[in-house]
């Protein structure tokens, strides 16, 4: 074969596999909408399975592919109810949750509150049986919280580091989140971060678990709750949560709105 014809075929190959190769996802940005992903989770075939290396519930992480495309996903099935829990730290809490539902729940309404760029997409998709959460695994993950801070690193802008950990305080308020460990904020090289695992929310109280760690909110997060209606958590989130779960959640969003509209203007993120 003359060497023109077979560098040519050679590239015309290689653009074929490129074409066809998966796309790297994440970071923000990233190359697919949410709806692109959300779609993926659902249909796409699960090729390996595998435990996902963190957490006491079991999780996996299960790689996935459209016949085109892979990306891996983060797969929870735990639902568990308990009258009565006694956490490490000594606390008890009666009417106990840890339930994948929740967790769809939490992307469902980061979806609402325009914080997709936050909240990983999560789906509800059976597994073995078993209804189940998917959620999109993180790209680019450089460390979570806890190894930043046991590596004393410090992001390169404080201000846009500062507005993420105030919607992450804000979010955790709004959600009555049990579980925020230090590992389930993920932080990819462009020290994006990403909160995870939301299993332990959605407790049906109307007050604020830690009214004191909602001190700034950004005002486009702040338009976002005060937008928020009953009518669309219920035909989002309806399945998901108790009508009493989602009493607490509006409550609680009526308590943020309110403290944060009590403070002085330069107090709120601007």
């Amino acid at each position: 074969m003359p060497v023109k014809r077979r560098n040519f075929l050679l590239f015309a190959v290689a653009l074929a596999a490129a074409a066809q190769a998966p796309r790297p996802l994440g970071g923000s940005p990233g190359p697919w909408s949410t709806q692109e992903e959300e779609s993926f989770l659902i249909s796409a075939q699960i090729e390996t399975v595998e435990p996902a290396g963190k957490g006491v519930t079991h999780s996996l992480k299960a790689l996935l592919s459209d016949g085109i495309r892979q990306h891996s996903a983060h797969i929870q099935t735990v639902d568990l109810y308990l009258p009565e829990f006694r956490g490490r730290d000594g606390s008890v809490e009666t009417d106990f949750r840890d339930s994948w539902k929740f967790n769809v729940a939490a992307y469902r309404l980061a979806r609402l509150l325009h914080l997709t760029n936050m909240v990983p997409v999560c789906v509800e998709r059976p597994f073995q049986g078993k209804p189940a959460a998917f959620s999109w695994w993180v790209d680019n993950v450089g460390m979570d919280e806890r190894e930043r801070l046991a590596r004393h690193l410090h992001p390169p802008d404080i201000p846009r580091w500062n507005r993420q950990m105030d919607i992450i305080r804000t979010f955790d308020q709004l959600i009555y989140n049990m579980d925020r460990s230090q590992e389930n904020l993920l932080i990819t090289t462009d020290w994006d971060v990403w909160m995870i695992d939301h299993t332990r929310a959605f407790r049906d109280s109307h007050e604020l678990r830690n009214a004191d760690a909602v001190t700034k909110c950004p005002p486009d997060l702040l338009r976002s709750l005060k937008a928020l209606r009953r009518r669309d958590v219920e035909q989002q989130m309806g399945d998901l949560l108790t009508p009493a779960e989602i009493d607490g959640l509006m409550a609680r969003r009526d308590r943020i709105v309110a403290k944060i509209e009590a403070q002085a203007p330069p107090s709120i993120m601007q």
